[in-house]
């Protein structure tokens, strides 16, 4: 045995039977119900528990985007509890973290709480990653009339979930609200690379600052406009439609640029004549980084979808809306890698679209 899983062990150990000294346990699987979470567009279609589209679009889409689509970025289990202490454990399948990555963000979870008043409270944790991954939330206020939302892994599926609350607490599931959500289709930057937690990528941020649904679809390298995934997106009750994925067609011509973004808006349309659509430039553009060749072919394709824009208002398609990369406003420290965001890039992701979707007006 290493020295590393030794330890894991001995902590685990230490956590649970200094718990298990104080009380008993009653545990909730979100998966052994016919509970919904928020974020998942199809809950009724999914062949696992966790995962984002519905078993159907198996047989339509990329392989390598059905596989995405099982990560369970975006979604949140929501419950209401008076409980002091909160232990969650569960099983994900695939790889705990990325070398650009923690496992926090890659396999962790993310516990925040919304009271009455519409404010938000945030609870760390103490956690041990190994085969079964637990997290531990100590010392909660029993605030009454408060409802947890707690987010799922960004890049990982999680197999089993099970949430413990001592026996003598309350504990009620809330069922996840989708209607009118804010649909978010993009690349790994809307997957959620590289937060450091769930909670902190962009989309989160914005799902909680407009006290909006989300619904994620993005999809790490493979965000493409590809016309089965915008079949998908139509099917949606989306309130308002994101389409960030440039960043994944930065070597893509002008011509199927411009016709992938038509084509997607008019699939959309076909469904959703008035909802707002709005369409990003890739942000990495404008952190001036000395990889000269990725530079220049960030700026290029922001060159192509600016075209592409225009093209469509001069169809005259209505309510739709173009953020600039200059309006997200990256610098050369808002990122991990040169194209992936940090927690400092992922808010201004996030400052940048609450700014331009609090201007559009409400449908």
């Amino acid at each position: 045995m290493s020295i590393r899983a030794g330890w894991v062990i001995i902590a685990c150990f230490c956590f649970c039977t200094s718990r298990g000294q104080q009380e008993t346990l009653k545990w909730w699987n979100p998966a052994a119900t016919h509970y919904k979470p928020e974020g998942q567009g199809w809950p009724s279609e999914v062949l696992y528990p966790y995962d984002r589209f519905p078993a159907r679009a198996k047989k339509n889409v990329r392989e390598v985007v059905w596989f995405k689509s099982q990560q369970s970025t975006g979604l949140i289990i929501k419950f209401r509890t008076d409980a002091t202490y909160i232990h969650i454990r569960y099983k994900v399948k695939d790889t705990l973290f990325f070398e650009h990555m923690p496992s926090t963000g890659v396999s962790g979870l993310d516990l925040y709480a919304l009271n009455k008043n519409g404010g938000w409270s945030w609870a760390g944790a103490d956690y041990i990653f190994a085969d079964t991954v637990q997290y531990f939330y100590n010392n909660l206020a029993p605030v009454g009339n408060k409802t947890y939302y707690l987010y799922l892994p960004l890049y990982n599926r999680v197999d089993w979930l099970e949430i413990g609350v001592p026996t003598t607490a309350s504990f009620t599931p809330v069922d996840g609200n989708d209607k009118g959500s804010l649909v978010i289709y993009g690349t790994s930057i809307a997957q959620g690379g590289c937060a450091s937690r769930p909670g902190m990528a962009w989309t989160a941020i914005l799902g909680r600052r407009l006290h909006m649904p989300v619904i994620n679809i993005g999809f790490s390298s493979n965000g493409q406009l590809e016309r089965p995934v915008a079949d998908l997106i139509s099917e949606l009750d989306a309130g308002m439609i994101i389409l960030d994925c440039m960043p994944n067609m930065h070597s893509f011509s002008e011509a199927e640029i411009t016709s992938r973004l038509e084509q997607t808006v008019n699939i959309i349309r076909s469904r959703h004549p008035l909802i707002p659509i709005i369409i990003a430039q890739h942000a990495d553009a404008n952190i001036n980084q000395m990889n000269t060749s990725l530079d220049k072919s960030f700026k290029k394709v922001n060159d192509f979808v600016d075209r592409a824009f225009k093209k469509l208002k001069s169809k005259s398609v209505q309510n739709i809306y173009f953020l600039s990369a200059a309006a997200i406003g990256l610098t050369n420290e808002s990122t991990v890698d040169g194209q992936h965001p940090s927690d400092l890039g992922m808010k201004q992701y996030a400052d940048a679209y609450e700014q331009l979707l609090k201007k559009i007006p409400a449908r």
